[in-house]
């Protein structure tokens, strides 16, 4: 809970030009995985359709083995339709191959694209601040050094007294 607070913070103290930024890639993320479900979206259907045909047609097929109880029959056959299902799971990759070398050159290029628009933004962000570190340290130089030559003199005056302090428990011991 603790982390939300602070990262909520934090976000509140980014600069308009960072927000933006982050609005941007939390966008571009959105609209990624729009498109690549929407890309995937017709392969998996297709693939989940053509396994439960399988496993149908393997559902009938082991239907008068299990009423009658043959199992070497049935180990035979369940041997020879997995081996049918591990083929039909080898054609639909070797289907999908293209598409999702495709898809990886799509992402790929997403993901220039937006590296490419974000990247001036970051160096944007990061020179801004830059400016505005150095901008507090100027303007806080003057009364840090203010300060210390304050607190110099209380030490001087503090250090006194305790070795008066000091001196005076040691003569009474």
């Amino acid at each position: 809970m603790a982390t939300f607070y602070f990262a909520s913070a934090v976000q509140d103290q980014l600069p308009p030009t960072a927000k933006d930024m982050i609005h941007k890639v939390n966008r571009e993320t959105v609209r990624a995985e729009r498109e690549l479900t929407a890309a995937l979206k017709p392969y998996t259907d297709n693939m989940k359709v053509q396994i439960q045909q399988r496993v149908e047609q393997l559902k009938q097929e082991l239907a008068p083995y299990a009423e009658s109880l043959d199992t070497e029959a049935l180990r035979a056959t369940l041997e020879q339709k997995s081996e049918e299902l591990k083929q039909s799971v080898k054609d639909l990759q070797t289907q999908l191959g293209p598409y999702t070398d495709d898809l990886k050159l799509k992402v790929d290029q997403h993901l220039q694209d937006f590296q490419e628009r974000v990247a001036p933004v970051t160096e944007k962000v990061h020179r801004q601040l830059i400016q505005r570190a150095n901008q507090v340290q100027e303007m806080a130089a003057p009364y840090v050094e203010d300060l210390k030559v304050k607190l110099e003199s209380y030490a001087q005056v503090l250090q006194a007294r305790l070795t008066s302090l000091y001196k005076a428990y040691a003569k009474s011991t």
